[in-house]
């Protein structure tokens, strides 16, 4: 995948990812945290490349490039092996369209200590670029697996973990739910919300009130809601 940005290869070796390659411009990169960082991802093993900066902007996906692009290796973790967790708290991107919101939510599940963040098909890419800025480093510290999601239902059903699905519509306020782990918390498409397939298995679904003229909650926004107050009911 690629990353790029001082700050965002900064978080891909702190995490230990390993980074394949990195061009850069090296008037872009002077100074000591240039230089740190390039010092770093040689330690690391990465191949450098210096380049142009019209060559470095040839390769950046943003309207202003920072003058550093690497390819990174990430390996997928597969959802079986993440679900024997204590305080299991998976989050369930189901059918996500708009990369700024999968990565939004990636980066909250990551800051309110979720287990990790399940992307159902139909999902944006989460090595799409938008996405990988949108975390902020956070896709490299919180593993992130896709799966279909009639195989993911099977697989958290068979694990005894307990869905709970947010829907506008949902039966009880998110005030009023039961967030004890193993848990799973559904945030589905931002048109049609979740498949039905989550619906016909979850254990609740949960709704968050609305005080003004608003229609709906942005589903980054709601998966804040909803995941810090599985933080704030959690065991301490």
């Amino acid at each position: 995948m690629v990353v790029e940005g001082v700050r965002m290869l900064e978080e891909v070796l702190d995490a230990g990812v390993p980074v394949e390659v990195l061009v850069y411009d090296p008037h872009a990169l002077a100074g000591p945290r240039g230089e740190a960082l390039l010092d770093r991802a040689r330690r690391h093993g990465a191949r450098l490349v210096t380049a142009a900066p019209h060559v470095v902007a040839a390769c950046s996906q943003v309207d202003t490039p920072q003058g550093v692009v690497a390819v990174v290796e990430r390996s997928p973790a597969a959802l079986s092996d993440l679900l024997n967790v204590a305080g299991l708290v998976v989050v369930v991107a189901d059918r996500l369209q708009d990369p700024g919101n999968l990565g939004t939510i990636i980066r909250t599940a990551d800051a309110a200590g979720a287990t990790a963040v399940l992307a159902t098909h139909g999902t944006v890419d989460p090595s799409n670029p938008k996405v990988v800025r949108a975390t902020m480093g956070s896709l490299f510290h919180l593993p992130v697996v896709t799966a279909p999601a009639e195989e993911a239902v099977a697989l958290l059903r068979q694990h005894g973990v307990r869905i709970l699905v947010a829907d506008q519509s949902g039966a009880i306020s998110y005030e009023e739910a039961d967030y004890h782990a193993p848990l799973a918390v559904v945030l589905g498409n931002e048109g049609e919300g979740p498949d039905p397939v989550w619906r016909t298995v979850a254990e609740a679904t949960v709704r968050i009130p609305l005080y003004g003229r608003a229609e709906s909650l942005n589903v980054a926004v709601a998966a804040a809601l909803l995941l810090y107050e599985v933080r704030r009911t959690r065991p301490t």
